[in-house]
């Protein structure tokens, strides 16, 4: 069901995208129609109403006859040449400009991606198809986001991937105005800046708030000062690669299960994998008491039954052989790591 509201909203999305594109020829063939029959209403001798002045101005659009006699006033036979002419160059921009919209979007040429893309509105643009953003973009769609990517090599692997899935993808530099218009950044909800280069992220970061100055942004940074420095100036969402790779080399240098770090109201906080080994002295304690003497937060609990519990109840007890993902700072990590190693008989001379 959800499914089809998403392939719903995206046609609704298409249709209005058509809307505007041809609004100019729309908006042109109805004065044309309406002005005209209004003309043949004034001038036709039976009185028989502007609703057949427009019936018979539409016929003459289509090289059809209107259903009345040749016009004896020079006026009206201008009317004559003019308006089959008129009406039909607007419906031949029509047609030509639908056939070609057909056409790109078959064969996934760049005019369909960006087609798709100002088709959308309140979506996430991700600049950089890269291991890192091809990550991001997929954890996006799983989400059900809808999404526009921006990468500058066209060829690579990972692009024809994600066009394969349905993703718009504008190929040029994520810092040029252009490709950020392309990706319709002015109706975007979301930028990710998620290339390798800390320059083209950081200029095509102020480049979008430059179209749209309320749109949120996330940008990856390398250098760990640059990003806790231009994250605080800019009112953006930095994340630096530096700060998340450290917790990856302390987890491993030091047998920890540290899988990530980040930044929440001004700390440091760490996910981390506790593994249960009895005999310990968190064996039978409550997930609301281990939370509330360690300062942690349990957000997952692999119990020894292989059943999964995603943000488990505080009366839940822990049992040996249980696995806990917990979010803490590392400190707090560190205590709740000890005391699993401390066996209950331990705990209980203490």
């Amino acid at each position: 069901m959800r499914r089809q509201r998403l392939k719903f909203g995206a046609w609704v999305r298409f249709a209005l995208f058509l809307a505007r594109e041809f609004r100019f020829a729309a908006i042109v063939f109805a004065a044309l129609v309406l002005s005209v029959g209004y003309c043949f209403s004034r001038s036709d001798p039976e009185a028989k109403g502007l609703v057949k002045g427009i019936w018979d101005a539409c016929s003459l659009a289509f090289f059809q006859p209107p259903g009345r006699s040749w016009p004896t006033n020079f006026p009206e036979q201008l009317l004559w040449f003019l308006v089959p002419i008129i009406g039909m160059g607007a419906i031949a921009d029509s047609v030509t400009r639908l056939g070609y919209f057909v056409f790109t979007s078959k064969q996934k040429l760049p005019e369909w991606h960006r087609m798709n893309a100002l088709s959308l509105r309140d979506h996430v643009v991700v600049c950089g198809v890269g291991k890192v953003g091809y990550r991001i973009l997929e954890e996006l769609l799983a989400l059900g986001q809808d999404v526009v990517a921006i990468e500058k090599d066209g060829s690579s692997m990972l692009v024809a991937e994600m066009t394969g899935r349905g993703v718009p993808i504008i190929v040029g530099e994520a810092r040029s105005k252009r490709t950020l218009e392309d990706a319709n950044v002015a109706h975007a909800r979301t930028v990710i800046l998620a290339t390798d280069d800390d320059l083209a992220n950081i200029d095509a970061a102020l480049t979008a708030r430059e179209i749209q100055p309320g749109v949120r942004v996330v940008l990856r940074l390398f250098d760990d000062t640059l990003a806790a420095r231009f994250g605080k100036a800019f009112d953006m969402i930095t994340i630096s690669t530096a700060s998340s790779a450290a917790a990856a080399f302390i987890a491993h240098a030091t047998d920890r299960r540290i899988y990530q770090s980040f930044q929440l109201g001004g700390k440091k906080l760490h996910v981390a994998d506790l593994a249960l080994v009895a005999p310990s002295s968190l064996v039978g304690r409550t997930i609301g008491d281990v939370q509330e003497t360690f300062a942690v937060n349990v957000v997952l609990l692999h119990d020894v039954d292989g059943t999964t519990l995603v943000n488990p109840g505080h009366e839940v007890r822990l049992r040996g052989g249980d696995h806990a993902v917990v979010i803490a700072p590392v400190e707090n990590v560190s205590r709740l790591e000890e005391s699993a190693r401390t066996s209950a008989a331990a705990a209980h001379r203490g």
